[in-house]
C-alpha cells in the first residue's frame, strides 16, 4: 500500500469514527445555538493578509503557518473568529466573555476530533466522555499555544496565572488576522471587521454543516485563496474562473502539489467546479459547430497556436456544495476515491 492510499484510509477510518460516536453531530449543534441566539451573520469576515502576505513582508501569512495535516490551530481561529462575530457587532473589540475551556458550549465543545486510534487492533479506544473531553481541550490548548508561537504574526496571547508561572488559557486573547505586530507593548487585539469588499467572506455554512471540522488545513487554506481572489477579481472569477501558478502562488506560500491536490479535493466534495481553458473552450465551440457554415471557418489548434501554451485549470466557487452535509459528502466522495485507486491498483 503506497502513502497517498494509507492517508486516505486513514482520514476515512476518522470520519467514520466522527459518525460513529456522533461528536460531530454535537459540535454542529453546539455552533448551530452558538449562531441562533447571536448576531445570526450570514458570513464570517477574514481580513486578507490573513492568507496573502503583505506586500512589505516576505514571511509566510498567518494561515500558511497552520497547516499541519493532524493540527487544529487553522480551524480553532476560524471559530474563534466566529464566535466573535456571533457576539460582537462590526469594531467591536475582542473580549472572551469568559467562555470556559470544559463543559456545555466550552470552547472544547467547537472541535471534533477523534480519540486514539489503535494500529494493532484495528479500533478506536473507548474512552469515557469524560476522557474524550479531556483530549479536546488538550487539542485546544496545542492550538493555542501554536497559534502564539508565531512570533510578530502570533494570533493569540495567553497571559500567565497569578504567581507568573503557569498559562492561563482560558484568559486567551485573540489578535487580529495579521498577527500581534512588532511593538509589545501594543499588541494588535481582534476587532470584528467592518462589512465591506475588502473582506474574505466565509459563508456560515462553512461553519454550521461541518465544512471546517472536516477538511484539512490545507484545503482550508487553499479555499479561502480561491476566496479572496474571487473578492478581488469578481468577473473574472464568474466568466472563467481565478488560478495560481509559479510566482502567484508564492504570495500565499502555497506548494504546488499541495495546491493541486486540494483543488481536486475540494472538486470532488463540490466546492470547486474546474472551468474549461480557452483550448477546451475553443474545442467544444468547433465540435458544437460541426455540419454548420460557421465549422468551414474554424481554425484548427486555435488562434496563434494556442495548443502549444501551457495554460493552467482555473477553477471557480461552488457555494451550494456547502449546504450539504459535509461529514455525508466527504465519506461519499473518498470511498469513490479509494474503490478507483484498488480497481486501478489491481487493473496494474
Amino acid at each position: 500500500m503506497d502513502q497517498d492510499e494509507e492517508s486516505l484510509k486513514r482520514r476515512i477510518r476518522r470520519l467514520k469514527e466522527l459518525e460513529r460516536n456522533g461528536l460531530l453531530r454535537a459540535v454542529n449543534g453546539t455552533l448551530a445555538d452558538l449562531w441562533d441566539e447571536g448576531r445570526q451573520p450570514t458570513t464570517v469576515r477574514l481580513r486578507h493578509n490573513f492568507v496573502i502576505r503583505r506586500h512589505d513582508r516576505v514571511e509566510q501569512p498567518p494561515a500558511a503557518q497552520l497547516l499541519n495535516p493532524r493540527g487544529v490551530a487553522l480551524r480553532f481561529y476560524l471559530l474563534a473568529l466566529f464566535e466573535a462575530q456571533c457576539r460582537l457587532a462590526p469594531g467591536a473589540g475582542w473580549t472572551g466573555d469568559g467562555r470556559p475551556f470544559r463543559g456545555r458550549r466550552g470552547w472544547s465543545d467547537f472541535i471534533a476530533v477523534d480519540v486514539a486510534y489503535s494500529s494493532a487492533t484495528d479500533t478506536y479506544a473507548q474512552a469515557p466522555e469524560r476522557a474524550q473531553e479531556t483530549k479536546r481541550i488538550r487539542q485546544v490548548k496545542g492550538a493555542l499555544l501554536t497559534l502564539e508561537g508565531l512570533g510578530e504574526q502570533a494570533l493569540v496571547e495567553i497571559p500567565l496565572k497569578r504567581g507568573g508561572k503557569y498559562r492561563d488559557h482560558q484568559a486567551f486573547r485573540l489578535m487580529n488576522e495579521t498577527g500581534r505586530g512588532a511593538a509589545a507593548l501594543t499588541p494588535d487585539y481582534y476587532t470584528v471587521p467592518p462589512v465591506d469588499k475588502q473582506m474574505i467572506e466565509i459563508p456560515i455554512d462553512f461553519i454550521l454543516q461541518g465544512w471546517v471540522q472536516v477538511l484539512h488545513p490545507s484545503e482550508i487554506f487553499t479555499w479561502l485563496s480561491f476566496r479572496l481572489l474571487r473578492a478581488r477579481f469578481p468577473a473574472r472569477h464568474h466568466l472563467v474562473g481565478n488560478y495560481l501558478y509559479a510566482k502567484k502562488r508564492e504570495h500565499f506560500h502555497l506548494l504546488r502539489d499541495s495546491w493541486e491536490d486540494s483543488c481536486q479535493t475540494l472538486v470532488e466534495f463540490g466546492l470547486l467546479r474546474r472551468m474549461p481553458t480557452i483550448a477546451e473552450a475553443e474545442a467544444a465551440a468547433a465540435r458544437a459547430a460541426q455540419g454548420s457554415f460557421g465549422s468551414l471557418f474554424q481554425q484548427p489548434g486555435g488562434r496563434g497556436g494556442r495548443e502549444d501554451r501551457y495554460e493552467p485549470y482555473r477553477y471557480q466557487l461552488t457555494d451550494k456544495g456547502l449546504a450539504a452535509d459535509a461529514l455525508e459528502t466527504c465519506m461519499k466522495e473518498l470511498l469513490i476515491r479509494l474503490k478507483r485507486r484498488e480497481r486501478f491498483g489491481r487493473q496494474g
